[in-house]
């Protein structure tokens, strides 16, 4: 848990959520903290010990602890860009979630929205700009216009994006946006409901867990709506007609299984009054706070939250 990006906060609370469901018959969880250099584990008697960093390991008193597998909770950086998925993968241990490539390809928004569309599914246009790079503005507005959406490419939980209506406010979400991120998407804005669908791979199968509609009450899902009480309002599931929603739990798995993930991740779509779900993003370690949409959807699956991170844990071995 923790991180080095703008969703420190949201990582701890995700983490805590999961560890306390750990099904202690089976497993022996420990809580490891990463922030930059430091990656260590606390006790119960608030004694810090520090990760040996040559093969993950705990030296407690005169008990070594390795681990059998990693359950990734960490958003961003660098949990969710593929630099830990290298890292176990060089120590040979196994962890829950996506493998470095998808990782890396899901975390860069416009590459991962090149790739979706490459696949046949609906996906805004957008142009992609480097931070040493020239910005041309009549492009930009030629190709996406007023309303647009500038978002910094490797960043989540919203942080970093602005809705822009004229020439000064793009110029603005622009050096907003290079603060969190060397590389930036500029989107065409798709009016239309906002729409989520977690998709999980168990026990080898990959199955779309619900759509839900998320009614923010900010103008459009940032970050204050995600994490703050009252803001939004997430309908699990959506109230949409039967062939909307089998068409956004189909386009998910098969998005899922194309883009080669593993574990639990969640896509998001904006659906046209015509009814045709366009690909956003996917979140490769979603949030799962007690706020979150994933567990929403678990429980609205009749599963039992405990078996489900079992599944998970279970699923990263093979």
């Amino acid at each position: 848990m923790g991180g080095d990006s703008g969703e420190y906060e949201i990582s701890l609370k995700t983490a805590a959520n999961i560890f306390e469901v750990v099904d202690r018959t089976k497993y022996v969880p420990y809580l490891i903290h990463l922030k930059g250099n430091s990656w260590s584990y606390t006790d119960s008697e608030n004694v810090v010990y520090q990760i040996d960093k040559n093969d993950f390991s705990l030296q407690i008193s005169d008990k070594k602890v390795a681990f059998d597998t990693v359950f990734i909770a960490i958003h961003g950086n660098p949990g969710e860009n593929g630099h830990l998925q290298g890292y176990f993968d060089m120590l040979k241990i196994p962890y829950t979630g996506c493998d470095l490539f998808t990782s890396a390809l899901t975390f860069n928004k416009f590459f991962c929205n090149m790739a979706v569309k490459q696949f046949g599914f609906p996906v805004s246009s957008s142009l992609h700009f480097y931070h040493d790079e020239k910005m041309d503005y009549e492009k930009i507005e030629e190709m996406c216009g007023y309303p647009c959406f500038v978002k910094p490419c490797n960043s989540g939980s919203s942080v970093g994006v602005t809705k822009v209506r004229d020439r000064q406010e793009l110029v603005n979400a622009l050096v907003l946006a290079f603060e969190f991120d060397d590389q930036v998407m500029v989107e065409k804005f798709i009016p239309g409901r906002e729409m989520t669908c977690g998709v999980v791979k168990l026990d080898g199968q990959v199955k779309a867990m619900a759509v839900t509609e998320i009614l923010s009450k900010k103008e459009y899902y940032d970050y204050e709506a995600k994490y703050t009480p009252g803001f939004l309002e997430l309908v699990t599931p959506a109230e949409i007609d039967f062939l909307l929603e089998s068409q956004i739990l189909s386009y998910s798995e098969k998005i899922f299984t194309r883009l080669g993930c593993r574990g639990v991740v969640r896509i998001d779509y904006i659906v046209t009054a015509e009814g045709v779900p366009y690909f956003l993003e996917i979140n490769t370690i979603p949030g799962q706070t007690a706020m979150s949409i994933i567990p929403r959807q678990v429980r609205y699956r009749g599963w039992d939250i405990k078996d489900f991170y079992s599944s998970l844990i279970e699923e990263s071995f093979y």
